[in-house]
């Protein structure tokens, strides 16, 4: 078999990527494995089985039927999907008409339907995605796409040439091909040149990667002027944002045992935020803003569920009271006086139910007014009130303003603790106080816990007892803490395992391995302060930062999720957290491989976002406007004072300003006036200058009008030979022409001196023409005279 020419080869490798590399985009797009992502296999298998080895091919009745049976499929999708759905089903049908094809003996025109199916897959998967990493994908693929189509011309062009290989058919040009071209000669950037220099050089690659710059180029250009249409806000939420949702596992309604844990070893960016002083903006470090909540370390508060059963805890608001508490009639404190700090939160989609927040919480302000941020009434969880579900999908900025804590306040407390002297003494404070604590005796103490939970509930009735008396809830909140975080007989752990898989998981972790994460030892305090009788509940959140190297912006990541414990202590919420804090702090700050290149991915996620996916009308027009601005300034400049008055005038201006030396209007006026120059002399004016007055010359000359009027009479001579049935080769001499036409009309010339004529005439082409003779005026009217007895001699037998 003949071997594959270094093109052939290259083009067809070049193919290979550039499918299998839009199928992964496709298949990243969708977050999905089937069918897409099969699509390098395929591509594999083809290449070897199909194009190499020629063990299987499919025929076109074959063809056929495999292309039915993909719009069948098409169509059950088609009908049984959602909006969604749809359009996935046309994706897919791209990619099964793509494996019909790769299985296929491929000629020119297969290789046309793969690059169109690649260009389409790409083209759904933009539709898809709002990923950053698309962007970089994007990029790789238009870089490949140039590629490839640059070496398909090369491909074609060898197969033209016939050098290439003998089972790839241009079917495209079949009837080009008009036999084999000369040998030791090849075309390549539309130049002649040796058959021994390669096609894809340097120059060749070269010139692809200026075309792949300046595509991008013009692509981002375009992008940022031409208004556009996002198609993904008719088709609402991705399944993907659904997913994002579940995977934020425990900041549900409710949440099942363990499921905090599974976040815990992801590196994934929760949020980001930063921490400035309302009254002067000065900046401030998160361990400054928890020691003036009171806390240990900055959390950032999710939601609270009060109701325990069988592994499962659940919010329980639905059974809650409607009536009588403050955040219900004045849910924030919007004078910003009686606030000290400022949290700008910048949120990362998937954007599900709860706002994370440090608390209390004077004032959430929602910066982007896609929606609002309310608190409800009960647990004090902030909560997004988006307006359009597709913004669920974006990020979403807020600002969260709080108070320093009262020096008199010696625990953390979830709820601003500034009641004035009027509110003390006021009937709706002291009937809202009363209704808060029926609503915490309703919503959190578990019912039949002492049943549910013996064991627990002995080992709970135990601390908070001495000598048969039950000890104040004061000190039980504080026994049981102690008990769970200081008495050395629990380990944190994120691997532990249940023992007796017919208790209760928190009385296993409880009784039995007596290790596990926050969220088993949260459970187990809050369950063991409902067993006394004091209303407690789990709130999960984030507890912990760490900053972005390259942004410089504070990170929340979902392995600084957390959960403690609120209790119902003296009229108030108060905040305890029972996990060993130094055994969890040690397992989140474990070093990560490779934080740099995250910390970047991030950024560059957050630059994706701000720069394409936000890219709104507005943000275009500010970014047109100066350059509108700019060239209507020059145009009105230069028609009132004139081109050069007005280039004169800015140079002065640039000079005077040093400040203008490095700005993008003086790198618009360097451009255009090395432009013009630059064309003029591309346009190589001293060539045409010489070429005219060279001309000029030689008209001047004798010599040249000589010239010119003897090769005018052979012109003629010629002419006249033709209208008469004799055309002469382009490759014969004129004494070769002239015994042609001797013999060609040797019976229209009886005498000797008209057989002589022909040669006379190109004897005297000749002497002017390559001889450099001056020819008398008699020898010119002899050349004419013999040019007109020729034309009357055909003349004469034509009739």
């Amino acid at each position: 078999m003949k071997m594959a020419s270094g093109v052939e080869r290259t083009f067809l490798r070049s193919m290979a990527l550039t499918v299998s590399g839009a199928s992964l985009v496709l298949a990243s797009a969708e977050e999905s494995f089937w069918p897409s992502g099969l699509t390098p296999l395929v591509v594999l298998i083809a290449h070897f089985v199909v194009d190499r080895w020629k063990r299987f091919r499919l025929t076109v009745r074959w063809a056929n039927v495999s292309g039915v049976v993909a719009f069948v499929a098409m169509a059950v999708e088609f009908r049984e999907g959602d909006l969604l759905g749809k359009l996935l089903s046309g994706a897919h049908l791209l990619v099964y008409m793509t494996w019909v094809v790769l299985l296929l003996q491929k000629g020119i025109r297969q290789f046309w339907w793969l690059a169109a199916l690649s260009v389409l897959q790409v083209s759904v998967a933009s539709v898809l995605t709002n990923n950053p990493s698309f962007g970089a994908s994007l990029t790789v693929m238009l870089l490949l796409m140039i590629w490839t189509l640059a070496v398909f011309t090369l491909f074609r062009a060898q197969l033209r040439l016939s050098e290439s290989s003998e089972t790839v058919e241009d079917s495209l040009n079949a009837d080009d091909r008009h036999g084999p071209a000369e040998s030791g000669i090849s075309v390549r950037h539309g130049l002649q040149l040796d058959s021994d220099e390669p096609w894809i050089g340097w120059r060749f690659r070269g010139i692809t990667g200026f075309t792949f710059i300046a595509s991008l180029l013009v692509g981002i250009v375009a992008f940022a002027v031409f208004p556009r249409f996002w198609v993904r806000e008719t088709l609402g939420a991705l399944p993907s944002v659904t997913r994002g949702l579940v995977h934020q596992t425990g900041f549900t309604e409710t949440v099942q045992l363990g499921e905090i844990g599974q976040i815990m070893k992801s590196d994934q960016r929760v949020l980001q935020f930063e921490i400035t002083r309302i009254d002067n903006g000065a900046a401030v470090a998160p361990d400054e803003l928890a020691q003036a909540l009171k806390l240990d370390e900055l959390c950032f508060r999710g939601n609270a569920l009060g109701r325990y059963y069988g592994g499962r805890w659940s919010s329980g608001s639905s059974q809650a009271r409607s009536v009588g508490d403050l955040e219900l009639r004045r849910p924030f404190e919007t004078d910003p006086r009686r606030s000290d700090f400022r949290i700008r939160i910048t949120q990362d989609p998937p954007i599900a139910t709860f706002a994370f927040a440090p608390m209390p919480a004077n004032n959430v302000v929602q910066r982007e007014a896609r929606g609002e941020v309310a608190m409800r009434r009960l647990s004090y969880s902030l909560i997004h009130r988006v307006r359009q579900e597709k913004h669920r999908s974006e990020p979403l900025t807020y600002e969260v303003w709080c108070a320093a804590a009262p020096p008199a306040q010696q625990r953390h407390s979830p709820r601003p603790l500034r009641p004035g002297v009027q509110d003390l003494f006021s009937r709706a404070f002291q009937a809202a106080r009363r209704a808060e604590l029926e609503d915490a005796r309703a919503w959190c103490l578990t019912r039949g816990i002492q049943a549910a939970l013996p064991d627990l509930s002995r080992v709970a009735a135990e601390l908070c007892t001495d000598d048969g008396q039950r000890v104040s809830d004061r000190d039980c909140v504080d026994r049981v803490d102690r008990y769970l975080a200081a008495s050395g007989r629990f380990s944190y752990s994120l691997t532990a395992t249940i023992e007796d898989a017919s208790r209760d998981p928190i009385e296993d972790f409880l009784i039995n391995r007596r290790t596990g994460h926050c969220e088993y030892f949260a459970s187990a305090a809050a369950l063991m302060l409902q067993a006394v009788g004091v209303p407690a509940r789990v709130v999960n959140g984030y507890k912990g930062c760490e900053i972005n190297s390259v942004t410089g912006r504070w990170e929340v990541k979902q392995k600084h999720a957390h959960t403690w414990v609120e209790a119902y202590v003296g009229r108030q919420w108060e905040t305890l957290d029972p996990t060993p804090a130094a055994a969890r702090d040690e397992g989140v700050s474990q070093p990560r491989h490779f934080e740099w290149w995250k910390d970047l991915r991030a950024a560059m996620g957050d630059g994706w976002f701000q720069m394409v996916q936000k890219m709104s009308l507005q943000q275009q027009e500010a970014f047109v406007r100066p350059w509108l601005d700019f060239f209507s300034e020059l145009f009105q400049t230069i028609r009132e004072q004139g081109l050069w008055a007005s280039l004169k005038m800015f140079c002065q201006e640039v000079i005077l300003q040093p400040r203008k030396w490095v700005s993008w209007q003086t790198g618009v006026v360097t451009f255009v006036l090395l432009l013009i120059p630059g064309i003029v002399l591309q346009r190589r004016p001293d060539r045409a200058l010489a070429e005219l007055f060279r001309r000029l010359l030689h008209w001047l000359r004798p010599l040249d009008r000589q010239q010119r009027t003897v090769v005018r009479f052979y012109e003629n001579f010629c002419g006249l030979c033709a209208r008469h049935g004799l055309t002469f080769p382009n490759h014969q001499t004129a004494q070769e022409n002239a015994r042609l036409a001797v013999q060609h009309f040797y019976p229209r010339l009886p005498t000797d001196q008209d057989q002589s004529l022909p040669r006379r005439i190109a004897d005297a082409f000749n002497m002017v023409r390559f001889g450099d003779v001056v020819m008398s005026p008699e020898d010119i009217a002899a050349v004419r005279s013999d040019v007109k007895r020729f034309g009357e001699i055909l003349a004469q037998h034509a009739q």
